[in-house]
């Protein structure tokens, strides 16, 4: 019973979330002709005039105030929607200099401007902004202008970009080319990593050699200081033991000279000996008692 419960329990948990990820998927919202109309026209202009440095329309517009795309950029953000301000087009001054960027890098490989060859226009995701896209053709290849207005009384402009359109041919050419560069990138990384990490077992061969010398130099330094501390006794010869025992083999010596004498009917005495004393004693070499 407990196990058709939570089953059910599940079902309904399911079915609400589904419902709730239902409801935030909206449609786009329309764009109505008047507007679409507007945004166009403003992109075309842009497109085919304002960013193509066409020299009549500078000279008609701007009466020499200003003559290319660079004067804008050194103007600044504030000169720039003041200037496009006085024909009626509202701009943020930093998304304008930004897209004029944007603009030149391509140039550079798309060429100058022939013609526009179509538009689209739409809202955002959130549909808080309008995202015209113009088909473009220049000289040497065709490209997508993109702008982005905000969706306010005057449509302003806040930004645009230029899309080349690549061939299938090329757009695999630059993923291989991305490709390669990041493995490459990576694997350069790895080898480097691995080199340092090989570099670690030399280190501490030599710390280990370093800490072996320093303990075979205190070990030295040691043995050098006891053997200066510690007084070595002298060492006693067979003849230094000979010489101190001289008084002791003398007496006896002498005794028995003495009783030899007595019993020969000599001399009982040192006195009577006739002068006869024993002085030293000494071993001779070839004497093997």
């Amino acid at each position: 019973m407990v196990k058709r419960n939570m089953k059910k329990l599940l079902s309904v948990l399911c079915i609400c979330i589904c419902l709730l990820g239902l409801a935030g998927c909206q449609a786009v919202k329309p764009v109505d002709s008047e507007t679409a109309g507007v945004v166009t026209e403003y992109s075309q202009f842009l497109t085919q005039y304002l960013l193509a440095e066409d020299a009549d329309m500078y000279s008609y517009f701007f009466q020499g105030q200003l003559n290319g795309l660079d004067d804008f950029t050194k103007g600044g953000a504030e000169f720039t929607e003041s200037v496009l301000g006085q024909i009626g087009l509202k701009v943020e001054g930093n998304g304008f200099i930004s897209g004029i960027d944007s603009w030149k890098k391509a140039k550079e490989e798309i060429g100058g401007f022939v013609s526009i060859e179509g538009s689209n226009v739409q809202y955002s995701t959130k549909g808080d902004t309008l995202i015209v896209d113009l088909d473009v053709k220049f000289e040497k290849r065709d490209a997508v202008v993109e702008f982005i207005y905000k969706d306010d009384l005057n449509k302003t402009l806040t930004s645009y970009a230029v899309n080349v359109n690549y061939t299938f041919a090329e757009k695999m050419q630059k993923a291989g080319l991305n490709t390669l560069l990041g493995m490459g990138t990576v694997f350069i990384v790895l080898i480097l990593l691995s080199f340092v990490i090989s570099c670690f077992g030399l280190i501490n061969k030599a710390q280990a050699a370093a800490e072996k010398k320093k303990m075979a130099e205190l070990a030295a330094e040691e043995a050098k200081t006891e053997k200066t501390a510690v007084t070595e006794e002298p060492v006693q010869t067979v003849a230094d033991e000979v010489y101190e025992d001289n008084d002791e083999l003398i007496a006896v010596i002498s005794a028995a000279i003495a009783a030899y004498e007595a019993e020969n009917g000599g001399a009982v005495t040192m006195e009577q000996s006739g002068g006869y004393y024993v002085r030293s004693i000494r071993r001779r070499s070839s004497n093997k008692w």
